[in-house]
């Protein structure tokens, strides 16, 4: 049949269907015949209510059922069939899964009425606890207030298989709730795990601001406050979120105190401290930090505790483009992150972006504790 074209397939699939010497399981056939073509016509209907009338008489396999019913659905017919979906439930003569199979799709024709159907004749149907039980076993796949009254009904007068049904289905329940929270927690404790790192920085700016504002050499906070500290709270988990990462690390590490540009230093001695710096760089945070320190004759290095380097990264990092691909990788590589950044392990990088800063000012807060200490 399937070398036939469609109009002759249908045509000889009727003609095997409407055949009254027709084996029921030559009707389940064609049925699969009109289903794969999308023909859903009346004769087609006739033909899937046929076999599943004489499904009913002659107590059919639960495999008959579940071709002849999609079928029925299909044509958007199921309502058509509602008494005989019951009296399949009913019939202790199916087995269990043709009952269960029934049941659920009486239930899907209007679930709201069936079902307060069931809960107005509860009292009748626990009498019988298969029929009880097939109802508990199918509500437990499904949600809704009426579901929760009917399972709290079977938890109150329903028989004991019932009732354990329902009670199995709540400890499993409850075991994936606990199981997606716990999954959740640890989503969020990984999407956030740079938070104690995070702490720990704040902290020690706090404890460097406390230090210099007591120092006759500052007597101002190294750090003004800044809120992008918080963007730092979610790693980075793909590229742009590192870039997004960066770009705050840098304006962290920029956003000095503009006191520090007080420095007293004239032109030719700034010059002779920084020689290869370009005259429209002078003004920047980190060399301003640099000239204050060094006006105040307190220990400091060219790097400037390796803020210098980490503010370059991460300002190549932020913006990323093709035509500083070398000098990335020569950044990359001082910190030991280049192949980090070739395996695309954008967390590892700004973790280890954050404990970098961390580094730097323990190594700042050390200087500047040293130098007050010797007043």
């Amino acid at each position: 049949m399937n070398n036939l074209n469609s109009d002759e397939v249908i045509q000889v699939a009727m003609e095997i269907g409407e055949n009254p010497e027709s084996k029921n399981v030559d009707r389940l056939y064609v049925l699969k015949i009109f289903d794969k073509r999308k023909y859903y016509e009346q004769r087609a209907l006739n033909i899937a209510l046929k076999s599943l009338s004489i499904f009913i008489t002659e107590i059919g396999d639960e495999l008959d059922l579940y071709r002849i019913v999609p079928f029925i659905e299909n044509v958007d017919m199921l309502n058509t069939i509602q008494s005989e979906l019951f009296s399949i439930f009913e019939n202790d003569n199916f087995n269990t899964k043709s009952r269960e199979y029934a049941f659920g799709k009486w239930l899907v024709i209007d679930p709201k009425e069936k079902l307060q159907h069931i809960i107005d004749n509860f009292s009748e149907i626990k009498q019988n606890s298969a029929k009880e039980s097939i109802i508990a076993r199918i509500i437990i796949g499904w949600k809704g207030s009426i579901i929760e009254e009917l399972k709290l009904l079977i938890e109150k007068e329903g028989g004991a298989k019932a009732k354990h049904i329902v009670a199995r289905s709540r400890e499993k329940e409850e075991k994936n709730e606990q199981i997606a929270s716990e999954k959740k927690q640890q989503n969020v404790q990984k999407q956030y795990s740079n938070a104690d790192l995070v702490e720990k920085i704040c902290t020690l700016r706090e404890k460097i601001n406390d230090v210099t504002k007591s120092n006759q050499d500052f007597g101002f906070s190294l750090f003004p406050p800044n809120e992008a500290m918080f963007s730092q709270l979610k790693t980075a988990n793909d590229n742009a979120s590192l870039m997004k990462a960066c770009v705050g690390l840098r304006e962290i590490i920029q956003n000095l105190n503009n006191e520090l540009a007080n420095h007293g230093l004239i032109p030719e001695e700034i010059k002779s401290i920084l020689p290869n710096t370009a005259e429209e760089d002078i003004n920047k945070s980190l060399n301003k930090l640099f000239l204050y320190f060094h006006s105040k004759k307190y220990k400091i290095n060219n790097d400037i505790f390796g803020l210098k380097l980490l503010n370059q990264l991460v300002g190549l990092l932020g913006a990323h483009p093709q035509s500083e691909k070398e000098k990335l990788i020569k950044k990359l590589t001082a910190l030991n992150l280049y192949k980090a950044f070739q395996e695309e392990e954008w967390a590892t990088i700004h973790q280890s972006l954050l404990e970098q800063y961390d580094k730097s000012l323990n190594l700042l807060f050390d200087a500047v504790k040293l130098k007050k200490s010797e007043e």
